[in-house]
């Protein structure tokens, strides 16, 4: 398995190939884009790709959208691409994740992280050519270990789950204090759909969704997104744009889980009294999912310390989506959802304790 590092900084390479040397990793790098493109069609042994953003001449994007091109065909090989970057540009973060990039990294890197991603993708590789060898029959050790090919896609499927997991991270990198709130979304989600009664498949496609809820604020300026103080009208609208940014992100996909993330990030501002946004739905019009979603996404945001409040206790969140207090409502929320917050919401105080930064 061989590394390909892409970057016009020389420190951040060697850095980098240091990392990967210490740890047994073959290694290959390049100064720009033009090189690493060559390197990654000519050698096919490179399986995973570290590459900068922001680079003289062509960009690291325009870079993985040609290899991939160059590639495409039936023999397509097997590449896991992660960005690294000391900018975090919206059109460029969007781009990165509709090619499949497989994750963000961003400067100063930290290097533990930084295995753990490179492991991941050594692993995917490896899963994403069992399933392809099982698919295909290439290999007659593959039929007599169907138990084995089971066991892969299984992982596979684990695989995937983590890639959704970055996918919601990339759209909460811009503020680093949200980044273990989009964990407490999905297991919030999680335990309302067990209070009721759904299955367990279904409990695990709303875990992994609800958490991408917000990734349409990968389009959201941070000025509007990190702004301390009230937002003027205009930056309201701003705002409440990343609603349809996050469906039409989201929606590319015909997989299960994105088709309810994509559902739950268009109408998690709906409320069930028809005061939402973007689309002014109300009561059994919002999909169960997105209903979930306000709820439990409103209590997370009151118990959360933003750059314009301080995160409130349990006992004052739990009062204002109950009782209300002037901006928050009782009626913004299903009633049979509100009920089960009445019942379990000591539950949830302690999914926010176990899990905060």
């Amino acid at each position: 398995m061989k590394v390909l590092i892409v970057d016009d900084e020389p420190d951040i390479r060697a850095e980098v190939v240091e990392c990967l040397g210490d740890e047994g990793y073959d290694w290959v790098e390049a100064e720009n884009a033009e090189q690493g493109e060559m390197l990654i069609i000519e050698d096919p042994e490179i399986a995973v790709v570290l590459s900068d953003i922001q680079m003289p001449g062509r960009t690291g994007i325009e870079m993985i959208a040609a290899a991939k091109a160059a590639l495409a065909g039936a023999d397509e090989r097997i590449i896991e691409y992660v960005i690294l970057t000391g900018h975090g540009g919206t059109r460029e973060a969007i781009e990165a994740l509709q090619l499949g990039v497989l994750d963000f990294l961003t400067k100063p890197l930290d290097i533990d992280h930084l295995l753990h991603v490179v492991r991941r993708a050594e692993e995917l590789v490896y899963l994403k050519r069992a399933q392809r060898h099982h698919e295909q029959g290439l290999k007659a050790d593959v039929q007599a270990k169907t138990v084995e090919v089971r066991r892969l896609l299984g992982s596979l499927e684990d695989a995937y789950a983590e890639s959704l997991d970055c996918l919601a991270v990339a759209a909460e990198y811009k503020d680093p204090e949200t980044g273990i709130h989009i964990r407490r979304i999905g297991e919030y989600a999680y335990l309302v759909g067990a209070e009721l009664g759904w299955p367990r498949e279904r409990l695990r496609m709303i875990r992994l969704a609800a958490p991408l809820h917000d990734a349409g604020k990968i389009g959201t300026p941070e000025a509007v997104l990190l702004k301390p103080g009230k937002l003027t009208p205009g930056e309201v609208v701003v705002m409440k744009q990343h609603a349809e940014i996050g469906h039409r992100i989201l929606s590319r996909s015909k997989h299960t889980v994105m088709v309810c993330a994509a559902n739950i990030a268009w109408s998690h501002h709906e409320r069930w009294d028809g005061s939402g946004y973007p689309r002014g739905l109300k009561a059994s019009e919002i999909p169960i999912e997105a209903r979930i979603t306000t709820l439990v996404d409103v209590y997370d945001a009151l118990r959360s310390k933003r750059p314009y409040k301080p995160g409130f206790d349990h006992a004052k969140a739990a009062s204002i989506i109950v009782d209300g207090d002037g901006r928050t409502d009782p009626s913004h929320f299903d009633p049979e959802l509100l009920d089960i917050f009445r019942t379990r919401c000591d539950d949830f105080d302690a999914i926010f304790r176990r899990l905060t930064d």
